[in-house]
């Protein structure tokens, strides 16, 4: 699994305004909804359950919320670049600037588990926070994750 595997260009959001955790993961079920036809209410109350267990809070200013949606077909992310970074976790002192979210079939652990793999490992690479964070359009953000899959 590559990342491109997991985002597409359409999948990328920049300088989302957001003010708080919570209006962060009603945009993601909002935007997830439509594209899996799953109800929002639903998609945000499995992100919330996740969130209770423990922080997807990575530290850096980065954040991966994942769930897993019951008749979901594949594994599939989000990448969203905040305007202004937010309060994710009282046990991270640095605001969360970078979103990725990952969706995956209730019934596929593995997938999941390697979806979070990948994107654990594009964000270990060389400056790619601060260069994610300061991209000023998606296709160089784009551009950013092709790169990152063509290597190995």
């Amino acid at each position: 699994m590559k990342l491109t595997d997991l985002i597409s260009q359409n999948n990328i959001y920049l300088d989302l305004e957001v003010e708080s955790k919570k209006t962060l993961f009603k945009f993601i079920a909002n935007k997830i909804s439509h594209l899996i036809k799953v109800d929002m209410n639903l998609i945000l109350q499995k992100l919330n359950e996740r969130e209770k267990l423990g922080t997807t809070s990575l530290g850096n200013g980065v954040a991966i919320p994942h769930t897993k949606i019951d008749g979901q077909e594949g594994v599939f992310a989000l990448l969203l670049k905040l305007k202004r970074a937010i309060r994710f976790s009282n046990d991270d002192p640095k605001n969360v600037e970078l979103v990725f979210v990952v969706i995956a079939p209730e019934n596929e652990q593995t997938d999941h588990l390697l979806a979070l793999s990948v994107i654990s490992k594009f964000l270990k690479k060389k400056n790619i926070i601060n260069r994610t964070c300061k991209a000023k359009n998606v296709g160089q953000i784009y551009n950013l994750i092709v790169q990152s899959s063509e290597e190995r």
